[in-house]
């Protein structure tokens, strides 16, 4: 284990940068971000998990190789020969229940009233697997594990809406799954003690089980992933459709084939990508990061896009910044995975490298949070002026990062990188110390 020297500690509490514990595995870098002068380096070709500080690395891939204006185009297809209509995923994220409604009005509007189709939904431009390498299956029932689908409602989270209000319990559901079981085992209690359980991964069904009791006169949200996302995103097409005036049979996995017979009817286009990787990178939101590497290695050529090809995709990225530390590893393309390792120096070379982009360094900087303003850092450095640090934070049980550009108190700006492993359930302890030695830095740079 690779622990910081000594004598290093002591340089540092005699200056009075807060103190790091000796037991704790830590990696630090300070650099000058117009000269690129290292201020402060420790441990800095050290290997670390980097949690979800590996979303700035998708997000320099996605801006070098799509640009911040890329769009997704999900398309409507129908094959007047046979009488089936074909929805193609295209990997975007963060469609929402009207991009679906708008499109089968658009369907509709373009075929003949009444006239009767099967719908088939094509993901077949991606890799079928759901999770990431690295990802625990005891983490596929939290809201931060979602599945990873090239056809998806939103970031494939459902809301529940519990209520005790009145004589009957009543759970709502957000958006309407037409393909969800629920099984809703709950009792009304003395004290709210509700437990859930997502199934269905193996079958690619929706299975969402509600256990424990709630309060009377009470009201609950909570937020669940869901398994078999593209037949959710065809099953809710399908109701709309039919609300537009065509007659739906069967819903359907199924390739597009080539033939001269089919007929454009609508495209989703998404949001612009520089607005997804914000949203990406002020919530952390591992899915999308997740679309977007896979998107890369799309656009790069690799059929079906994998999160391997983007992996490969970002790490030939990394060895371009830093041809002398090549032992790595990238194992997806959110942090969620444990397999990834990089060093601080790595960080720090991806937020250099958008830093000094003439093309689309604003909009990398605009995607991350601001300290006391939004995202994940809307409650850390308080102490700081708002808008002193943008960065991006990356949590799991034994690891605390964060990277980001600090403008100082002298108007100076600082690349900060500062990765700890330390014992189980210390983070919170771990983020308390990075804000100290930030708003440090803040004050003494």
């Amino acid at each position: 284990m690779s622990l910081i020297p000594n004598l290093l500690l002591m340089i540092m509490m005699v200056s009075g940068m807060p103190s790091i514990p000796a037991a704790w595995r830590a990696g630090i870098v300070a650099m000058d971000a117009d000269s690129g002068e290292m201020l402060l380096e420790v441990n800095g070709e050290a290997y670390f998990r980097p949690a979800s500080t590996v979303k700035l690395v998708t997000t320099l891939l996605a801006m070098r190789e799509l640009g911040p204006s890329y769009v997704y185009s999900t398309m409507v297809m129908a094959d007047t020969a046979r009488g089936d209509l074909y929805v193609v995923g295209a990997g975007a994220p963060l469609l929402s229940g009207e991009h679906i409604r708008i499109a089968a009005i658009e369907t509709a509007a373009a075929l003949d009233p009444g006239s009767a189709w099967d719908l088939f939904y094509d993901t077949s431009r991606f890799t079928s697997e759901s999770h990431c390498p690295g990802w625990d299956a005891s983490d596929w029932s939290m809201t931060y594990c979602p599945p990873i689908e090239g056809l998806s409602v939103g970031d494939n989270i459902i809301q529940l809406v519990i209520s005790t209000r009145g004589d009957t319990m009543r759970v709502f559901i957000y958006p309407p799954l037409p393909g969800l079981e629920l099984v809703n085992n709950l009792v009304t209690g003395p004290e709210e003690s509700v437990r859930t359980r997502v199934e269905g991964w193996d079958e690619n069904r929706p299975i969402l089980i509600l256990e424990g009791t709630v309060p009377p006169d009470t009201s609950l949200v909570i937020y669940k992933p869901y398994a078999g996302p593209p037949a959710e995103f065809a099953g809710m097409l399908s109701l709309e459709l039919e609300n537009a005036g065509l007659c739906i049979g069967d819903v359907m996995p199924g390739s597009m084939p080539d033939s001269e017979a089919m007929v454009q009817t609508s495209i989703i286009y998404s949001d612009p990508m520089f607005v997804l990787l914000t949203s990406m990178n002020k919530w952390s939101r591992n899915m999308v990061a997740e679309m977007v590497l896979r998107t890369v290695s799309l656009e790069q050529g690799s059929v079906p896009a994998s999160t391997g090809a983007g992996c490969d995709a970002a790490g030939r990225m990394l060895t371009e910044l830093l041809p002398d530390l090549t032992e790595f590893q990238l194992a997806d393309g959110s942090g969620l995975s444990r397999f990834n390792r990089l060093t601080p120096l790595h960080l720090a070379a991806v937020i250099m490298e958008s830093f000094n982009s003439a093309e689309w360094g604003i909009e990398f900087l605009a995607t991350l949070p601001v300290n006391g303003v939004d995202g994940t850092l809307r409650s850390r450095m308080a102490d700081l002026p708002p808008g002193s640090f943008r960065g991006k934070t990356g949590t799991l049980n034994d690891t605390s990062a964060i990277a980001g550009l600090l403008n100082t108190s002298s108007g100076r700006e600082i690349v900060v990188v500062i990765m700890f492993e330390v014992p189980a359930g210390r983070t919170w302890t771990a983020r308390a110390l990075q804000d100290s030695i930030i708003s440090w830095m803040w004050e003494n740079y």
